[in-house]
């Protein structure tokens, strides 16, 4: 059996206290009974339950502060749990607050002593005898709600309107670079701003458009004039930034390959493809690169089509991962053998007795379509005394240089001219002493007999072979 019918608030006070009437009627027929059995009187028979009800006013138990409010106010006032709620609201957030005594008529007001206020909206379609109200603090401070009407007296709870509290933090964002710029959303946690705050308030927030990653901060734009007002109603706290992050944009360049015979010209292929754009790849609207070819190829051989990328106006080359695929570019023998001939140098000079000489090449240097080779490791020389011609005697192994210094021999042929030195005889009708002392003519002069035939076997062969240097 209970002993009490307790009311507690929403915060665990004890609204009121009451014995009940059917434990208030018990005790006092026991009591009167043991009172008359002690004096020997008759006992009064009482009614139980359901039966005549005793016109005594139910025992009230004192409330927290130790006094009985309707005997000590005269019946004007009882105890503030008699409404149930919070004793705390935030601004502008709603609660609410229900009275626990029957009465015929409830009737809500408030009052305050230091600004605070209230907006008290009556819930008719739940509550149409208007026991419950909904409470919306509308101005910081504290306030008394009281509740009256009817053969009741006024009771009454004290509110108080604190300020809201608000978490804001800013959310994180990825994309692949697109050349626009990337921002992260702002998330307004804890109480939130007042619904007539959340429209006037704005937020300047970071952003990111290059590859690359940030923090996604964020700055709170409040009304101009305002500050003021925000600072008394609301705890602002940024919990959080977010990390802005653009990821490189891929593209694929692929340059030409080419293929031709050795013909002494560099071979190239100044052609890109670039990759098929798909989503998040390719060059961007509007922007894109020039490219500038390092691949050549000019002797027998293959290589690398290089190439770097210029980036056109407006395009950062940083926001692209650039995957190159380089052609190939292939120079092969030629089929058909370039012909080059060489002329070795002739000479003519007149017989004087001395020996004469000749050497080298007319030239060792040609132009083949536009380009110089150079012919070296061949020699070419002759030498005479008498009268007579000499051919030229060539030796050695030819090789072809280009400008480059690189050896194309393979691409030639190398032919050599014939070539002599000629050594004309002079005049037979010069005297003697006209003569060049040397040689023969010498030998002549000497025995005075210049133009005789000897008898001498040894000196008729002798006289007729030095006679060719004369005419």
């Amino acid at each position: 059996m209970s002993f009490m019918d307790s009311k507690f608030s929403k915060w665990g006070e004890v609204a009121t206290a009451v014995l009940s009437q059917s434990l208030a009627k018990r005790f006092a027929r026991v009591m009167l009974a043991a009172v008359l059995a002690a004096s020997f009187l008759p006992v009064a028979a009482f009614a139980d339950e359901g039966g005549a009800e005793s016109q005594d006013t139910p025992l009230l138990l004192s409330t927290e502060n130790g006094s009985n409010d309707e005997q000590e106010n005269g019946g004007k006032g009882r105890s503030s749990s008699a409404i149930s709620g919070p004793n705390q609201i935030k601004y502008y957030m709603t609660a609410q607050y229900t009275n626990g005594t029957s009465r015929s008529n409830y009737i809500w007001k408030w009052s305050t002593v230091d600004g605070g206020a209230i907006k008290i909206s009556y819930l008719d379609n739940l509550y149409p005898d208007r026991s419950t109200v909904s409470v919306t603090g509308t101005e910081l401070g504290h306030v008394t709600l009281e509740v009256s009407g009817g053969t009741e007296p006024s009771e009454t709870i004290d509110i108080e309107i604190t300020k809201r509290t608000v978490n804001l933090s800013s959310g994180s964002a990825f994309k692949t670079y697109d050349g626009r710029p990337l921002t992260g959303g702002i998330s307004v946690d804890g109480d939130g701003w007042a619904p007539i705050d959340e429209d006037r308030v704005q937020y300047n927030q970071a952003s990111r458009t290059d590859a690359g990653e940030s923090e996604n901060t964020f700055e709170v734009v409040l009304p101009s004039g305002s500050e003021e007002y925000f600072k008394k109603h609301y705890d602002l706290i940024i919990t959080r930034y977010g990390v802005l992050r653009v990821e490189k944009r891929p593209v694929t360049l692929t340059s030409a390959s080419g293929s031709k015979e050795y013909d002494g010209e560099p071979l190239t292929n100044h052609e890109v493809t670039v990759g098929e754009a798909a989503w998040g790849t390719g060059w961007v609207d509007g922007q894109g690169a020039t490219y500038s070819f390092t691949g050549s190829q000019k002797i027998v051989g293959s290589s690398e089509n290089t190439f770097v990328c210029i980036p056109n106006e407006g395009t950062n080359l940083d926001n692209y991962q650039i995957n190159k695929t380089y052609g190939t570019l292939t120079v092969t023998d030629r089929s058909e053998k370039y012909q080059i001939t060489l002329t070795p140098n002739s000479k003519s000079e007149a017989y004087d007795g001395t020996e004469k000489s000749v050497s080298g090449f007319e030239t060792l240097e040609f132009q083949i379509n536009g380009q110089t080779f150079y012919v070296s490791g061949v020699e070419a020389s002759a030498t005479g005394t008498d009268a007579g011609e000499y051919p030229v005697t060539k030796s050695g192994q030819a090789v072809v240089t280009d400008a480059e210094g690189n050896d194309v021999t393979d691409q030639f042929i190398v032919n050599i001219d014939d070539a002599k030195l000629t050594i004309v005889g002079v005049d037979s009708d010069k005297s003697a002493s006209n003569l060049p002392h040397t040689g023969d003519s010498a030998a002549l002069y000497l025995m005075g007999i210049c133009g005789v035939v000897l008898t001498a076997g040894a000196g008729a062969l002798f006289t007729f072979r030095k006679r060719n240097n004369y005419k």
